[in-house]
């Protein structure tokens, strides 16, 4: 009884499986079970120069029952960009911005096809070997270091607003603190700003700073030291500070005399110094530190705010902008081999393609 049992179960089974064979629900060309042509190709370099035929060697075969129609190359077309900028007014600053992107500008496409009979029979398989077009609109573009500004090709080549965030980081950082005290002063000495636009700040601040435009000059009216008797230039008590820390928060307090400080305060000089400017003894270092006083520092971010995109990225010792674009195409291709019937064997060994 058992026997039977299975022998029933089993004649169920082959039963099942030939109504499925003859009401096959996928699609005909990804049909489970049905004979698609067996290709393989050899890409002779994965580096083409664009505009170039790039070669292969292909092998392909069917059924006995099949017969083979014609071959293809499809290929699909990836874009990679990349775009640098890198500070070069500053020394201690070394800002660099950069973007990257990759994306697929053509899908995939038929760029070439075959004739079976160019296809050569060797005894076991149909041999191809031929080559497929490249486009010449897909090579390669650098624009690099260039001694000339092209205002267009950085408007096609870069982000829009690549420029605004890169003027902004360099200011913030620049004038948030004083951590790049010797950049900010480099620039206010170096750069050329006009007389007007210090005349115009001193207004809007209601300060008097210096309207000198020669560097000699700013170079003198940002100072820390001043001459003595000899002319030597040595730090000059001006007054005296002492510090409180209040909720965490420290406070440098001035006062004309050490006797104006607090009783049990202890107090460091003050060193004379452009107006701008706080030069003191620091207990924490040892010697003198000097910092742009906070309530001017806007005064100065208005100032480099000033300066555009190209000038911060000036390297005027090789007389260069420092900027960097690539862009590089890459094919993506596939060998297609189709049989009478329309089925199509398609190639898994594919190797990318840089165009150059």
């Amino acid at each position: 009884m058992k026997i039977l049992n299975i022998i029933g179960f089993l004649a169920l089974g082959a039963l099942a499986l030939t109504s499925c064979a003859n009401h096959d629900l996928i699609g005909d060309k990804g049909e489970l079970g049905q004979v698609l042509p067996t290709v393989d190709w050899e890409q002779s370099s994965k580096v083409v120069k664009a505009g170039n035929s790039a070669y292969f060697k292909a092998k392909y075969y069917t059924s006995a029952e099949r017969q083979i129609d014609h071959s293809e190359v499809w290929v699909q077309v990836k874009r990679e960009q990349t775009a640098s900028a890198t500070a070069k007014l500053t020394t201690a600053l070394g800002y660099n911005k950069s973007y990257s992107i990759t994306d697929t500008v053509r899908s995939a496409q038929s760029v070439a096809k075959y004739a079976h009979s160019k296809a050569e029979w060797d005894g076991h398989e149909y041999v191809l070997t031929d080559s497929f077009p490249t486009s010449r609109t897909l090579a390669p573009v650098v624009w690099k270091v260039p001694s000339q500004w092209d205002a267009d090709k950085f408007k096609q080549y870069y982000p829009e607003g690549f420029d605004t965030e890169f003027v902004e980081h360099m200011v913030t950082t620049l004038t948030k603190d004083s951590a790049y005290y010797n950049d900010l002063r480099g620039i206010y000495v170096k750069y050329d700003f006009s007389k007007e636009l210090f005349e115009q700040l001193n207004a809007k601040y209601g300060v008097s700073f210096p309207t000198e435009t020669e560097s000699d000059k700013k170079s003198d009216a940002w100072y820390t030291q001043v001459k003595n008797s000899k002319g030597e230039l040595v730090d000059e008590i001006d007054h005296y500070y002492y510090i409180t820390v209040v909720n965490e928060q420290t406070t440098y307090n001035e006062v004309a005399k050490p006797e104006d400080a607090p009783e049990g305060a202890k107090v460091y000089p003050v060193y004379k110094a452009a107006e701008w400017l706080f030069s003191r003894y620091s207990d924490d270092t040892g010697g003198k530190i000097t910092t742009v006083r906070a309530k001017y520092m806007p005064y100065w971010k208005d100032l480099i705010s000033t300066i555009p995109f190209i000038d911060w990225i000036y390297d005027s010792g090789n007389k260069v902008y420092n900027v960097d674009f690539s862009r590089t195409y890459y094919l993506e291709p596939t060998y297609r081999v189709y049989d009478t019937e329309g089925k199509v064997g398609i190639t898994s060994n594919n190797e990318e393609i840089t165009l150059n």
